[in-house]
């Protein structure tokens, strides 16, 4: 029973605020595990789309789902001799990862919310403090622990809140330039198709 009782007297001590605290870390890590996975799918159809240019097997791009493997098919392959094949790759390719990068923001912005958060019951813990310590009351000691409890449980778990953020931010940005750079290969070997 001691196992249930001390995480309730925790959230209990942590206040309001801690309700928005936990929204905004669900959204931190749906955000970070949904953006993941879409990135290393994608990161491997470009991978395919790069391998089937280089051997020649262009055909096999048409087993590739996906509204961009059918563009880089459409592009390189029905239309090979395409003047501005580059350019429209190119479009393209900053077009399909903006929708990517979109989901990164989100998740920098929630990452940046979660102390602030934290700090905003910091402050209104201090608040809760002061205004005990000037009441003249039998209870102060106890009004003024509460306050400064609130105040390090929400700087506490803003904190532990926006750490996984930070790290998966910096993994999602890696993420993202090796999935640029197989974009580039595509690109390279389908230009490269051109070629009589």
């Amino acid at each position: 029973m001691q196992i249930i009782q001390y995480p309730l007297q925790y959230w209990k001590s942590g206040g309001v605020l801690l309700i928005p605290l936990a929204a905004v870390c669900f959204g931190i890590w749906l955000y970070f595990l949904r953006t993941r996975r879409l990135l290393i799918c994608e990161t491997e159809k470009a991978t395919r789309m790069a391998e089937l240019l280089r051997s020649g097997k262009q055909q096999g791009l048409q087993k590739i789902e996906g509204d961009f493997a059918a563009f880089v098919y459409r592009i390189f392959c029905q239309n090979p001799r395409s003047d501005s094949a580059a350019g429209l790759f190119d479009e393209e390719s900053v077009r399909f990862t903006e929708g990517l990068k979109r989901d990164i923001v989100i998740l920098a912005a929630l990452t940046t919310v979660a102390p602030l958060l934290g700090l905003m019951g910091t402050v209104g813990g201090m608040i809760q403090t002061f205004n005990a310590v000037a009441a003249t009351s039998s209870d102060t000691a106890a009004r003024v622990a509460s306050g400064v409890s609130r105040a390090l449980i929400t700087t506490q778990v803003g904190l532990v809140v926006a750490i996984p953020g930070v790290f998966g931010l910096a993994r999602l940005r890696r993420m993202t330039e090796r999935l640029q750079a197989k974009l580039g290969a595509v690109k390279l070997h389908g230009l490269l198709q051109e070629e009589p």
